[in-house]
């Protein structure tokens, strides 16, 4: 009778099951992170494209604390001239 393989012995199904999930948390946190950052308003060029490349180049972590450092930051709300009251 043949002997299993080690790898069939220990890792079975689960693990391809659990690095499946860490993959797609992983993409759906870059994608997350990608919608806030194209619809946040960007002041200065250089902190876009450098916030841009810490989502892009730093796998979980860097989608994950640009999300995080988006819920305490306040957003600024323009008011147009219009809609102010004198």
């Amino acid at each position: 009778m043949p002997r299993p393989d080690w790898t069939t012995m220990f890792l079975g199904p689960m693990y391809d099951l659990i690095w499946s999930a860490c993959a797609l948390v992983a993409v759906g946190l870059t994608l997350a992170a990608l919608v806030v950052w194209f619809r946040t308003g960007w002041e200065q060029a250089w902190e876009a494209v450098l916030t841009l490349l810490v989502i892009i180049l730093v796998p979980v972590l860097g989608p994950a604390a640009f999300l995080a450092s988006r819920g305490r930051r306040p957003v600024p709300v323009k008011v147009r001239s219009s809609d102010r009251r004198n």
